[in-house]
């Protein structure tokens, strides 16, 4: 009778430097990584601030759309994105309604969510009947699938031109919306140098590239090319995912780990729960979505170990298929 050999996968740096050859191939070049997708959205919840829908927060919010579009950004419409999943101008909304409407929105797939307020005033002089605008306009950055703050910025306390005598509200609108749109694009120059420098590429040597030397390697063995090369420079935002393993063997979930390590532009990750059947990582990586699916897949393939990979929100759970 013949009996089935069992065989046990024990990572190599032999099998790490023709995977890590390959994942190079995928990556480079490093400038073809993509900007993030930017949304931008106004915060209105606070009574004393501007309402959505307003002329005053309609010309900023279409000059911080504007300014970060020319620094580079591809900047989406919430109207035009959204509309099919949420009802379109609705006002007084918290933070927590946008960025969970940020989320919801998976065509595109948005990346960073541009949050700002518009705090518009003017009051009398104590001594005069001069009366001056008063503007106030605070901005932050969110990484939409981490909720982590990537930056912030406001603009306060400027000496603005005093109003005309007899200033109706026609007059004070467009009086105080030019003003806010000055200010609007000093906000949205200041949040994009923020996130220019979030996204500004690392040297693969400072960015998570894996250690000179790897358990269960074999003597004599060249390091895989990511190390080697560690003058190649990983940029993009720094974006967080959930990979779910499920079906592996522990001495395969091991593997993985240092396979998941080995990627290129890895920053590091974390395990959040282990099981017989299941290990989860909280993985962070400067890699797109499609460039960390298709590592995944490769992984599977050096490691001869049929499966499956499924992508969806922000977790990939990569299944190992059971075969006689």
């Amino acid at each position: 009778m013949l009996r089935a050999r069992t065989r046990t996968w024990v990572p190599t740096f032999a099998a790490l430097t023709l995977i890590g050859g390959a994942l190079l191939g995928l990556a480079a070049p490093a400038q073809a990584q993509t900007r993030p997708n930017i949304v931008v959205m106004g915060e209105d919840a606070d009574e004393d601030s501007v309402p959505r829908g307003n002329r005053i927060f309609q010309r900023v919010i279409a000059e911080l759309s504007e300014t970060m579009n020319l620094r580079g950004y591809n900047v989406y419409d919430e109207t035009a994105v959204a509309m099919g999943i949420t009802q379109a101008n609705r006002v007084r909304r918290r933070d927590a309604e946008l960025i969970e409407v940020a989320r919801a929105v998976q065509n595109p797939p948005l990346d960073v969510v541009a949050v700002f307020q518009v705090y518009a005033s003017a009051s009398k002089s104590a001594y005069s009947d001069i009366v001056r605008p008063e503007v106030r306009i605070p901005g932050r950055l969110l990484n939409v699938r981490t909720g982590q703050s990537l930056g912030a910025f406001e603009v306060a306390g400027l000496q603005l031109p005093p109003l005309p005598q007899g200033c109706d509200r026609e007059c004070l609108l467009e009086r105080v919306g030019v003003e806010a749109k000055s200010i609007a694009a000093d906000v949205a120059g200041a949040l994009t140098s923020k996130l220019d420098g979030v996204i500004a590429p690392r040297r693969a040597a400072d960015a998570g590239a894996p250690p000179a030397t790897l358990p269960n390697a074999l003597p004599g063995a060249e390091p895989p090319p990511a190390a080697a090369a560690g003058g190649e420079s990983c940029g993009g935002l720094p974006t967080a995912y959930v990979v779910r393993l499920t079906g592996f063997s522990p001495q395969e979930v091991q593997a993985a780990e240092e396979y998941m390590a080995a990627f290129r532009c890895y920053e590091h990750h974390r395990p959040v729960r282990s099981g017989g059947a299941t290990a989860e990582y909280w993985y962070e990586t400067r890699s797109d979505s499609a460039r960390l699916g298709r590592n995944l897949r490769l992984m599977l393939e050096h490691m001869s170990a049929p499966g499956q990979v499924q992508f969806s929100g922000n977790t990939f759970v990569v299944s190992r298929v059971a075969t006689r």
